[in-house]
This record gives structure tokens, sequence and C-alpha cells, in this order.
């Protein structure tokens, strides 16, 4: 038989997905700035820093939506606060990769 799925291991994909953004992001970013220097213009820098924070938003979502394996409440999420760096579920405090 085999043993259930590690909850945890989405967890973990949910997170690269975020980094990834935020490289993505990062890359936007500094794409607008060289534009920027190359045009003499602060337009293009600020393209990128919007592009860098919407990648970064918008890769976020999954990582805050994540339920807790525990008590089946959304891990980093709590009313209107979110803390994505959290080290135990926000509403059962159960920790981080402990299953």
């Amino acid at each position: 038989m085999n043993p259930p799925p590690d909850p945890w291991k989405e967890y973990r994909r949910r997170r690269r997905m975020l980094l990834w953004g935020a490289l993505a992001g990062l890359a936007l970013f500094a794409a607008g700035f060289r534009l920027a220097q190359a045009r003499h213009a602060a337009g293009p820098f600020y393209v990128g820093l919007a592009l860098f924070v919407g990648a970064v938003a918008w890769a976020s979502i999954p990582l805050g939506e994540f339920i807790c394996p525990h008590c089946g409440e959304t891990f980093a999420c709590r009313g209107k606060s979110r803390n994505l760096l959290t080290r135990a579920c926000l509403h059962c405090h159960h920790p981080k990769f402990k299953s």
C-alpha cells in the first residue's frame, strides 16, 4: 500500500512558483531600468517597477491560499492579514513541514 502523499510537497511547489515569479519580475524591472537609461526617461523605470510588483503579487496568491493539513483553514491567511513567511498556521499554530 502506498503511503499518503506529503501535503507539504504542494506548499514547496507554490513557494518555488513565488520565487520564480519574483525572479521574472526582477528581470522585467531590470529591463525597464535599462530602457529608462537608454531613453533618458523615468517612464520605463516605473513600468518595470509596476511589472515587478505585479509579478510578485500574482505569484503570491497560490501560496497564500495553501490549506493547512491539520485544521483545513488557509495556512498563511487569517481574515485580511497575510503572512507568507510564517512558521506555523495562523489558525491552529501547527508548525510548518510537520505532518
